[in-house]
C-alpha cells in the first residue's frame, strides 16, 4: 500500500519491512505523517493496529483528536467509530486501540501483550521507553499471518546508549539521519526542512 500525498520520503512505509523506524526533530511531519498512513491502512480489512506511548494519560484528549483530524482530511468521518480508546473503520472492520505501556500503577506489558490480532504496533515518542526487554514482549505478540506485521518506531534522535541506537544503528551499521532499507528493517529520516510548507515562517 502507497500512502498517497505525503512527503515523498513516507512513501517508504509501503514497504515489506517488519520493522520502520522513524527519525526527526520538531516539526519535522514524522507523527502527521505516520498517523496519515495509519488513517489509510484502515481503509483496508484485516488490520488491527496498537498505537502506543509509554505513559499516555488520555487518548482521548491527547491523541485521538489528532487522528480524527486525519479522518476529517480524507473525508471519511461518517465511516468511523470513534470511543475514548478506539478508532474503527465501520466499512473495513479495521482499528487503531490506543494503549500507555506504564500507567500510574505500574508496567501494562502483561496487559498489552493480551491484547491479540495486532498486525500492527506503533510505539509513539519510542525513546522513552528504556526497557529493550519490554519491547521484545509487545514485538513477539505481533504474528499475524493474513497481512504484513509492522513495528513502527517514531523517535527524537537518540543518545547512543540508548538501545534503539544500538540495536537499529550501531549493531547494523547504519548512520544516523539515512533514508534506506535493510535487514527487514526500513529508515525515514525527516528534518523541519522537508515540511516547510506545513510550518510557519517564525
Amino acid at each position: 500500500m502507497q500512502p498517497p500525498q505525503l512527503n515523498p520520503k513516507y512513501q517508504a512505509l509501503g514497504n515489506d519491512s517488519r520493522y520502520f523506524v522513524v527519525t526527526g526533530g520538531r516539526g519535522s511531519g514524522k507523527s502527521f505523517s505516520v498517523g496519515a498512513f495509519l488513517a489509510l491502512l484502515t481503509l483496508e480489512q484485516g488490520h488491527k493496529i496498537l498505537f502506543t506511548r509509554y505513559t499516555m494519560s488520555s487518548a482521548s484528549t491527547s491523541i485521538i483528536p489528532e487522528f480524527i483530524e486525519k479522518i476529517e482530511l480524507l473525508d471519511k468521518f461518517d465511516d468511523f467509530h470513534i470511543t475514548k480508546d478506539e478508532i474503527i473503520n465501520l466499512k473495513s472492520g479495521s482499528k487503531i486501540v490506543f494503549k500507555g505501556i506504564k500507567t500510574s500503577s505500574g508496567d501494562q506489558t502483561a496487559n498489552l501483550k493480551s491484547i491479540t490480532g495486532v498486525t500492527t504496533w506503533v510505539l509513539d515518542e519510542a525513546e522513552e521507553l528504556t526497557d529493550e526487554g519490554t519491547f521484545d514482549k509487545i514485538d513477539l505478540t505481533i504474528r499475524e499471518t493474513k497481512n504484513q506485521n509492522r513495528i513502527i518506531l517514531i523517535l527524537n534522535p537518540t543518545t547512543k546508549e540508548h538501545w534503539i541506537y544500538q540495536r537499529f544503528f550501531e549493531d547494523k551499521g547504519i548512520q544516523e539521519g539515512t533514508n534506506t532499507e535493510k535487514d527487514n528493517t526500513t529508515y525515514i529520516h525527516t528534518t523541519y526542512q522537508d515540511n516547510l510548507e506545513n510550518l510557519s515562517k517564525s
